[in-house]
C-alpha cells in the first residue's frame, strides 16, 4: 500500500511540475484577456484590442516578475498604476490580487 501512495504522490508532483506555466504562456493568456475585453467593448476598442493586443501582452509580459516555485509560478505585472498578481498551475493562471498604486497612498 505504501508504494502505490507514494507512486501517487510523485505523479502528482510530476504532473504540477510538467504542467508549469512559462512566461511564454502567461504571455499568450494576457492576449487573450486584452481580446475578450475589447471584444467587450465598441466597435473601434475591438478593433484597436485585435490591432495591438499582442504588443500590449508583450509589454506587459516583458516587465512582468516570474517566480519559479517548481509546481507552480507566481506572476507579477504592473500595468500603470495597477499591480496584477497571478498564480499559474496546471496550465491555468489565477488571478489572486490586484491593487491599485494609490491604494498604498497615506
Amino acid at each position: 500500500m505504501k508504494l502505490s501512495s507514494t507512486i501517487v504522490a510523485l505523479s502528482i508532483v510530476g504532473l504540477l511540475a510538467f504542467t508549469n506555466p512559462k512566461l511564454d504562456s502567461y504571455e499568450q493568456y494576457i492576449h487573450q484577456v486584452i481580446t475578450q475585453e475589447a471584444n467587450k467593448r465598441d466597435g473601434l476598442t475591438q478593433t484597436l484590442g485585435t490591432l495591438f493586443g499582442g504588443v500590449a501582452s508583450s509589454l506587459i509580459a516583458s516587465s512582468t516578475v516570474r517566480n519559479n516555485y517548481i509546481l507552480f509560478s507566481t506572476y507579477d505585472s504592473n500595468l500603470g498604476n495597477r499591480h496584477l498578481k497571478y498564480v499559474g498551475i496546471l496550465g491555468n493562471f489565477f488571478q489572486i490580487s490586484q491593487s491599485h498604486s494609490d491604494d498604498h497612498a497615506p
